[in-house]
């Protein structure tokens, strides 16, 4: 850990300079109107998955592949994985920053901004097929069409280099690879760390939703989501024991809490039962704070400082937009 003007900067594990990344922004331009719920923003990763198998030939084997590995990837061949880790969520994770009824417009634009990690990086011209053809579909059951303008590569400070424009062929995209170390070292950590729920937050125990959670109620779904995510697409596995960081996250003293419950969106074939899950802020502190963010693994840090491995419909944190239904957590 380096200390630098009273913040924190954490040295992150060596292994993280091998995870590659790469993160772009698609610009998307609304042809026709619609009126956007949360839930419909929270949603896109589904609707980009079944444009995505729509706009396929059925015939076409190599193509369907693509669509398994980039929206369904398949389980570990190791059975010791499959009980330690979840089952993997995509390789990519969606950013949108709208969580309220909106009403989109003809002539609007929205970015969308996308992380892709090893795996999915050689498949972004099938994430963009899938955009291009929900765009066609229309974003709210087949209102609010949009064309994809440009896709931007995003580099260190955030800098930005046009990738692709409408009418190039989807072949031509091509976006510059970093390391996850280069995403997280834009980051520093103040005496105290701000977690910002953004959107619905659904987290299960002994099959109840957790309503205003305790943090180290929160964290352990929030570790099994990175490792699982790390193992997942990257076969790395940067934490045997989290015992001795969850003891390290027992000492952050939660200084303040402002959840509240959220419902925001009808569950199918319940009527009249809705889904919902917890917003708001936390803010912690505490001695142990340096001692997590100094520790060899630096786990904890990978996950507070951004919620990069965080997919979209998982868990929401920072400035991320998520939810999450866990299968499981660490004990």
């Amino acid at each position: 850990m380096v200390a630098e003007n009273d913040f924190l900067i954490p040295a992150w594990p060596e292994v993280l300079q091998h995870v590659d990344v790469v993160k772009v922004r698609f610009i998307l331009n609304f042809v026709s109107s619609c009126q956007a719920q949360p839930a419909d923003f929270l949603e896109v990763g589904r609707a980009l998955r079944l444009a995505g198998r729509q706009s396929l030939d059925s015939r076409d084997t190599a193509a369907i592949q693509q669509w398994q590995a980039l929206f369904q990837p398949a389980l570990s061949d190791d059975p010791v994985a499959r009980r330690k880790f979840q089952n993997p969520a995509p390789a990519f994770v969606v950013t949108m920053p709208l969580m309220q009824k909106k009403m989109v417009k003809a002539g609007d634009q929205l970015g969308l901004e996308v992380l892709f990690l090893v795996t999915s990086i050689p498949l972004i011209h099938d994430f963009l097929r899938s955009l291009v053809h929900l765009g066609h579909l229309g974003l709210v059951a087949g209102k609010g069409h949009f064309e994809v303008a440009e896709v931007y590569s995003v580099g260190a400070g955030n800098s930005e280099s046009l990738a692709w424009r409408q009418g190039e062929p989807l072949e031509s995209l091509s976006c510059s690879v970093q390391s996850l170390t280069w995403l997280l070292q834009e980051e520093r950590i103040a005496g105290n760390v701000k977690l910002n729920f953004v959107t619905p937050t659904r987290l299960i125990v002994e099959g109840k939703p957790l309503r205003k959670p305790h943090f180290t109620q929160v964290f352990p779904f929030m570790l099994r989501r990175a490792t699982s995510m790390l193992y997942a697409h990257s076969g790395i596995e940067v934490l045997d024991d989290p015992s001795e960081l969850l003891a390290l996250v027992r000492g952050l003293q939660v200084v303040e809490s402002k959840l509240s419950w959220h419902d925001w969106r009808p569950l199918a074939g319940r009527q009249g039962l809705v889904v919902g899950g917890f917003m708001g802020e936390m803010i912690l502190e505490g001695q142990s704070l340096d001692e997590v963010f100094g520790s060899s693994q630096s786990l904890l840090s990978l996950v507070l400082v951004k919620g990069q491995l965080m997919a979209l419909e998982d868990l929401s944190l920072v400035t991320k937009c998520c939810c999450w239904h866990p299968n499981g957590c660490y004990n």
